[in-house]
This record gives structure tokens, sequence and C-alpha cells, in this order.
């Protein structure tokens, strides 16, 4: 009988690790398609990777614009493909997970204001898309 148990339990702290890590890869695949898209400037493959990105259609390539711009800048900075760090937070009441980069700007006149990229992932959404369409924040003027 205790081994009966030992195995159900085994059998489940083993797929619970199996779940977290293929999340994980997922989560670091999308980012990583999403870093590829804008390297090569091609915005609506972006829209693509970001859940109901057709409502923020113009937001999305403003933002997406303006990583294109900046990205070896930013690059420099942290090597944005090989930093991809998932994270757990509670966001709008729900479980989700989150990958985020804070880039300090080199202009010393911003030293003070880094710029914020964020991906929100939902389970329930899928790891495959980007929950929100807004991911970077509203310091973009800053680096221009």
């Amino acid at each position: 009988m205790r081994i009966k148990i030992l195995l159900v339990l085994l059998g489940v702290i083993l797929i619970s690790c199996n779940t977290n890590s293929s999340a994980e890869r997922k989560i670091k695949k999308t980012v990583t398609s999403f870093l590829d898209a804008v390297e090569r400037d091609k915005p609506n493959e972006c829209v693509n990777l970001i859940h109901d990105g057709s409502g923020s259609y113009g937001g999305i390539h403003m933002d997406v614009s303006f990583l294109y711009k900046h990205y070896k800048k930013i690059n420099s900075e942290v090597d944005l493909k090989k930093n991809i760090k998932v994270k757990d937070t509670i966001y709008v009441g729900a479980k989700m997970k989150y990958v985020q980069y804070r880039i300090k700007n080199s202009n010393p006149n911003y030293l003070q204001k880094p710029l914020i990229i964020t991906f929100i992932f939902y389970d329930q959404v899928g790891y495959d898309k980007i929950f929100n369409s807004s991911f970077l924040d509203n310091n973009m003027l800053n680096w221009e």
C-alpha cells in the first residue's frame, strides 16, 4: 500500500515538474520568436504572437517599430534572447507568468528611467501567445 502511495506521489510530482518546464520552454520560444520578428522588422508576426493582437494593431506596430529602431542599442545592454527569465506573478487577480527586461539608457540625461519591456503569459490563453498587447513602459520618448 505504501509503495502505491509513493508511486502516485512521485507521478504527481513528475507531471507537475514536467508541466512547469514545458510552460517555460513555450514561453521562451514565444519570446524568442517575438524578438526574431523585431530583428527582421516584421510587426505583423509580432501581432500574431499576441493574444487578441488585432485589437491593438496600431499600438503593437508602434512598439515594434520603436524596438526595431533601438534593437542594437538595447541588445548591447542586455542580450535579450539569452536573458529570458520566466517568473510567476498575480496579474488582474489570476496567476500568470512573465518575462521582463529593464534596460538602462546610456544617455546621461535619462539614467533614472530604464526602458521596461514586459511580456505576460496566461495559462488560459496558452503560453504560445503574449497576453498583454502593451509590452513597453511609457518612457519610450526618453530613448529618442
